[in-house]
Formats: structure tokens, C-alpha cells, sequence
């Protein structure tokens, strides 16, 4: 008999605890939604917070987006802060469109596509047009998307005059060098060119003429 009367003990222990753990639950989610705030409205989310770079923005609702098949100036390197200006100009604290490409992210968490402001504004395109930018393409890239084709018209338009990076004087080699199926020119001289096979590379006689078919300069050997 003195077993079957602690029982009731027992189970009021056990409810008292269930109890406790319930209430703390409720307190920390209540917290964790206050902390949290009011869901973003989907325009919100694409309006540009701020400029990282010349081809990086934050979104307001966090991510960061880089702009589809551009490249601009890195840090040290001249133009980037005319180009990092220029995209702040234009499309710092705007609502903004996206359209993204064959992949939504990249490595790194980013979102990867082309960015418009003022509902028909491509930003990439601009970049490119002002000469801050050159065409950065990869194997994958769609040629026949209508947001390429203009932004190489662009490069063309802006290497014609000799605008922004195409007005900066550099010392010719003999020839230029593309590897089969790359976007990417590169010195004669490039480590990532030796040794090549015939019937594998391009050659070419200018650095324009690599750049006006939309490679972009070897980030190594930087021609």
C-alpha cells in the first residue's frame, strides 16, 4: 500500500516538469520571432542595400548578388573605384529585377544574374558600355540570351571609344593566345598556355581582337 500511494507523487513531479520545459519553449520561440521581425515583403528583397565592388551588390534582403557575365577592376587596381562608384550611382537603394542565368548561385552563396533598375536598365550592360567593366563569360554561358549579345555590343561600342579600361596604354606582344573552348586571353608567355597542342589554342594578332569576340583578359598574366 505505501508503493501505490507514492505514485501520485510521482506523477505530479512529472506533470510539473512537462509544465516547466512547455512554458520555456514558449518564451524562447516568442523571443527568437520578436528578434526576428516582420516577414519582408518580395520587393524588398531585390532593392540594392549597397555596393561591394563594381560587380557585387547586397540585396536588403541579404544575399549578395554578382552581376552576370562582367568583370570589374579589383582593389589596387585602377578604375575600380570609378567603377564601384558608378554602380552605387545607379543602382544604390533602387528596387530592383533580376534575371538569373543558368546556375541561381555560385561557390561562394551568391546569387549570379543580371540586374535591372528602373524596370528596363541593365545595369550589366551600362557597366560594360562606360568601359569600368570587361565581358567575363564562362563555358556554359547561353551567346544566343539577348542579355549577352548586348552587353557585347557594349564592349565593342566602348573599346571603339577607347573608353574607360580601353584607354589604358599597354605594351603589345607579338600574338595573343586562347585555349579551346575558353573565354579567357592570355599572354604568349602565360603559364596556363605552355605546352599546348596544335589545334587546341587560338591565336591572334591584337589583344582587341580577342577581347571584340568576348574573351576577357587571364587574370594571371593580365594582357
Amino acid at each position: 500500500m505505501a508503493l501505490w500511494r507514492k505514485r501520485p507523487k510521482r506523477k505530479k513531479r512529472l506533470w510539473g516538469f512537462l509544465l516547466i520545459v512547455v512554458v520555456a519553449a514558449l518564451v524562447v520561440s516568442f523571443r527568437l520571432v520578436e528578434k526576428i521581425g516582420p516577414e519582408k515583403k518580395p520587393g524588398d528583397r531585390f532593392t540594392v542595400k549597397r555596393v561591394i565592388d563594381g560587380d557585387t551588390v547586397e540585396l536588403l534582403g541579404g544575399d549578395r548578388l554578382r552581376l552576370l557575365s562582367v568583370d570589374t577592376p579589383e582593389k589596387g587596381e585602377k578604375l575600380h573605384d570609378e567603377a564601384m562608384y558608378l554602380l552605387a550611382d545607379v543602382a544604390q537603394g533602387k528596387p530592383a529585377r533580376i534575371e538569373f542565368g543558368k546556375n541561381r548561385r555560385d561557390r561562394y552563396g551568391r546569387l549570379l544574374g543580371y540586374l535591372y533598375v528602373d524596370d528596363t536598365l541593365l545595369v550589366n550592360k551600362m557597366i560594360v558600355d562606360s568601359g569600368m567593366a570587361y565581358v567575363y563569360l564562362f563555358e556554359d554561358a547561353d551567346l544566343g540570351r539577348p542579355e549577352v549579345k548586348s552587353i557585347l555590343n557594349a564592349q565593342r561600342g566602348a573599346m571603339a571609344r577607347h573608353a574607360g579600361l580601353w584607354s589604358i596604354k599597354r605594351a603589345p606582344e607579338p600574338y595573343y593566345i586562347a585555349t579551346e573552348h575558353s573565354f579567357r586571353l592570355h599572354r604568349p608567355s602565360c603559364k596556363s598556355v605552355t605546352d599546348l597542342k596544335p589545334g587546341h589554342f587560338r591565336r591572334f594578332a591584337t589583344r582587341e581582337e580577342g577581347l571584340a569576340e568576348g574573351l576577357s583578359p587571364c587574370r594571371n598574366c593580365k594582357p
